[in-house]
């Protein structure tokens, strides 16, 4: 190879190689390490659903007033959260937990590692949520702590089919 064809050939690899690198792993390393401010509520992602996009509403099957949360527990926005047990309403950054027909548990929806909120999923073997972030565990006994912390958790009261989470 004569040196002009070498020295191109250098200088393609130099351009392009760091740019085709970072498109197939480096933003995604960004992403994974991000801390969570610049998450954006699409979609249900590979959760078990989240109930739309909206902020509350008639329509949304919750409604929120300042920090209490109110969820007909019979709209269909809300019918994972009756056949999987769970629900990730991430548009409130709240994970919830059917426990049992009367009763039912609220999370925060930030991870405590490194807030991130729409990749959740729910081990019931071990009864723990894991970030799909970065695959941590976190307990729903509201005190035993996981890698960043504990998963805050929310008062709930349940009255018929409304279901009231109070963030604080």
């Amino acid at each position: 190879m004569n040196r002009k064809n070498q020295n191109k050939r250098r200088e393609f690899l130099n351009n392009v190689c760091p740019t085709v690198a970072l498109a197939f792993m480096g933003v995604t390393m960004l992403e994974a390490c991000s801390s969570g401010g610049d998450d954006s509520d699409i979609g249900g992602g590979s959760n078990n659903g989240g109930g739309g996009n909206n902020s509350g509403g008639s329509n949304t099957g919750y409604t929120k007033n300042g920090n209490d949360i109110t969820i007909n527990l019979n709209h269909s926005n809300f019918s994972n959260l009756h056949s999987n047990g769970w629900f990730n309403l991430f548009q409130e950054k709240i994970l919830l937990l059917k426990v049992s027909s009367t009763s039912y548990r609220a999370f925060t929806g930030s991870c405590p590692h490194q807030g991130t909120h729409t990749a959740w999923s729910y081990n019931g073997s071990s009864g723990e949520f894991v970030c799909g972030q970065h695959g941590n565990s976190y307990k729903t006994d509201c005190s035993t702590s996981g890698v960043g912390g504990v998963l805050k958790c929310y008062t709930t009261t349940l009255s018929g089919s409304s279901l009231k989470v109070t963030k604080s």
